[in-house]
């Protein structure tokens, strides 16, 4: 009898503790956006400006031109420091499948270790809001374009000026896009000093009504 009200105590423990866990979970809040921090760098800045009005082309890379393969054209974001990624809104015109990466390396005067961490393979109207599971910080992320909506037509005008003789294009169209936001999560500080401001705002609004 002892162990078995033992046991069912533990697993009461053990319940509890998930339940806790998992409202931590659901409570945790955004971080700002990554991308607009001081020290920011991307292969096209237009990506990172904040302004949804500039649009940024990605380009093909000179290491992927030295390669005997088909050339992909991709955006590179750069980060003043390692973060803990845990979500994407990529804001686009035309992108319609590709993938991203990260750099597990995180060091710029090394050759970049890409993690694949997330793939689209069909369009999605924009903005495209991605959740990625990186397990290790990273300070670079990568977008690279496999499909456009604008392929096709790149093609045909190719063709066209070859009068007609069938080509086949080895890069695409480039990728167009506005905005890369990258999020992690707040962390505990911080999302305690955000509930401090919002007691002084609400503590400031109740004298306001009293006067």
């Amino acid at each position: 009898m002892y162990y078995r009200l033992l046991s069912v105590a533990l697993l009461l423990t053990c319940f509890s503790i998930m339940m806790v866990g998992c409202g931590i979970i659901t409570a945790q809040e955004w971080s700002e956006n990554y991308s607009l921090l001081e020290g920011t760098r991307a292969t096209s800045p237009e990506m990172i400006d904040g302004n949804l009005n500039t649009i940024g082309q990605t380009n093909v890379s000179a290491e992927t031109m030295k390669q005997l393969v088909r050339g992909r054209s991709e955006v590179v974001v750069t980060l003043p420091e390692k973060k803990m990624i845990r979500r994407i809104v990529i804001h686009t015109d035309n992108l319609k499948e590709y993938d991203i990466a990260a750099d597990k390396g995180g060091s710029a005067l090394a050759t970049a270790d890409w993690v694949l961490v997330k793939e689209v393979k069909n369009f999605r109207p924009s903005p495209v809001e991605l959740l990625v599971s990186i397990p290790f910080p990273t300070d670079r992320i990568r977008v690279r374009v496999l499909k456009t909506t604008e392929d096709a037509q790149l093609a045909r005008e190719k063709n066209q000026r070859l009068g007609g003789i069938t080509f086949v294009s080895t890069t695409g169209a480039p990728g167009k896009i506005r905005e890369i936001e990258i999020y992690g999560y707040k962390s505990t500080k911080e999302m305690a000093a955000d509930k401090a401001a919002d007691s002084r705002e609400q503590e400031l609004d109740d004298l306001l009504d009293l006067e």
